[in-house]
Protein backbone atom coordinates (compact mmCIF):
# COMPACT_ATOMS: atom_id res chain seq x y z
CA UNK A 1 0.00 0.00 0.00
CA UNK A 2 2.73 2.40 0.79
CA UNK A 3 4.53 1.75 -2.53
CA UNK A 4 1.24 2.21 -4.28
CA UNK A 5 1.35 5.86 -2.32
CA UNK A 6 4.76 6.76 -2.86
CA UNK A 7 4.46 6.08 -7.10
CA UNK A 8 1.36 7.99 -7.06
CA UNK A 9 3.21 10.84 -5.17
CA UNK A 10 6.08 10.90 -7.37
CA UNK A 11 3.82 10.50 -10.80
CA UNK A 12 1.88 13.91 -9.49
CA UNK A 13 5.03 15.50 -8.70
CA UNK A 14 7.01 14.57 -11.94
CA UNK A 15 3.61 16.03 -13.99
CA UNK A 16 3.84 19.12 -11.79
CA UNK A 17 7.35 19.72 -12.64
CA UNK A 18 6.85 19.01 -16.54
CA UNK A 19 4.27 21.41 -16.39
CA UNK A 20 6.25 24.15 -15.05
CA UNK A 21 9.16 23.82 -17.08
CA UNK A 22 6.66 23.79 -20.37
CA UNK A 23 5.68 27.30 -18.89
CA UNK A 24 8.99 28.85 -18.44
CA UNK A 25 9.90 27.42 -21.85
CA UNK A 26 7.31 29.15 -23.44
CA UNK A 27 7.82 32.54 -21.28
CA UNK A 28 11.12 32.66 -22.83
CA UNK A 29 9.89 32.23 -26.60
CA UNK A 30 7.33 34.98 -25.37
CA UNK A 31 10.55 37.48 -24.17
CA UNK A 32 12.35 36.58 -27.05
CA UNK A 33 9.73 37.59 -29.54
CA UNK A 34 8.90 40.77 -27.54
CA UNK A 35 12.64 41.79 -27.76
CA UNK A 36 12.95 41.31 -31.82
CA UNK A 37 9.94 43.27 -31.80
CA UNK A 38 11.15 46.29 -29.80
CA UNK A 39 14.08 46.36 -32.47
CA UNK A 40 12.20 45.82 -35.45
CA UNK A 41 12.32 49.51 -36.20
CA UNK A 42 15.76 51.66 -36.33
CA UNK A 43 16.68 52.69 -32.75
CA UNK A 44 17.76 56.62 -32.87
CA UNK A 45 21.49 56.49 -30.98
CA UNK A 46 20.93 60.25 -30.29
CA UNK A 47 17.50 59.65 -27.85
CA UNK A 48 17.40 56.39 -26.66
CA UNK A 49 17.64 55.08 -23.29
CA UNK A 50 19.97 52.37 -21.59
CA UNK A 51 16.59 49.89 -21.87
CA UNK A 52 15.95 50.47 -25.82
CA UNK A 53 19.78 50.47 -26.33
CA UNK A 54 20.42 47.10 -24.89
CA UNK A 55 17.47 45.61 -26.37
CA UNK A 56 19.73 45.63 -29.66
CA UNK A 57 21.53 42.64 -29.85
CA UNK A 58 24.99 42.76 -29.41
CA UNK A 59 24.55 45.30 -26.64
CA UNK A 60 23.96 44.83 -23.66
CA UNK A 61 23.65 47.28 -20.16
CA UNK A 62 27.43 48.14 -19.90
CA UNK A 63 27.75 48.93 -23.64
CA UNK A 64 24.18 51.12 -23.48
CA UNK A 65 25.33 52.89 -20.89
CA UNK A 66 28.64 53.41 -22.08
CA UNK A 67 27.13 54.72 -25.19
CA UNK A 68 24.94 57.51 -23.13
CA UNK A 69 27.77 58.44 -21.19
CA UNK A 70 30.17 59.12 -24.59
CA UNK A 71 26.37 60.97 -25.88
CA UNK A 72 26.51 63.22 -22.33
CA UNK A 73 29.96 63.80 -22.83
CA UNK A 74 30.84 64.84 -25.93
CA UNK A 75 27.34 65.46 -27.65
CA UNK A 76 25.06 64.05 -30.19
CA UNK A 77 26.52 61.20 -32.74
CA UNK A 78 26.93 63.21 -35.97
CA UNK A 79 27.55 59.89 -37.32
CA UNK A 80 26.74 55.89 -36.46
CA UNK A 81 30.02 55.25 -37.34
CA UNK A 82 31.50 57.72 -34.42
CA UNK A 83 30.08 54.55 -32.23
CA UNK A 84 33.39 53.01 -32.73
CA UNK A 85 34.54 55.90 -30.03
CA UNK A 86 32.53 54.71 -27.31
CA UNK A 87 35.23 51.55 -24.93
CA UNK A 88 33.34 48.02 -25.91
CA UNK A 89 32.21 48.84 -29.25
CA UNK A 90 34.68 47.96 -32.11
CA UNK A 91 34.12 47.63 -35.98
CA UNK A 92 32.84 44.36 -35.82
CA UNK A 93 30.21 45.26 -33.01
CA UNK A 94 29.24 47.96 -35.38
CA UNK A 95 28.45 46.26 -39.08
CA UNK A 96 26.51 43.91 -36.51
CA UNK A 97 24.10 46.68 -34.58
CA UNK A 98 24.27 48.95 -37.77
CA UNK A 99 20.76 47.59 -39.55
CA UNK A 100 19.40 48.41 -36.26
CA UNK A 101 20.60 52.29 -35.30
CA UNK A 102 19.55 55.33 -36.62
CA UNK A 103 20.51 59.13 -35.93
Amino acid sequence: MLKIFTYRLLLVASLFLLSTSTQVLATEKVLDVNSAIEVSEKININQAGAKELAAIKGIGTKKAQAIIEYRETNGDFVSVEELVKVKGIGKGTLKKIAPFISL
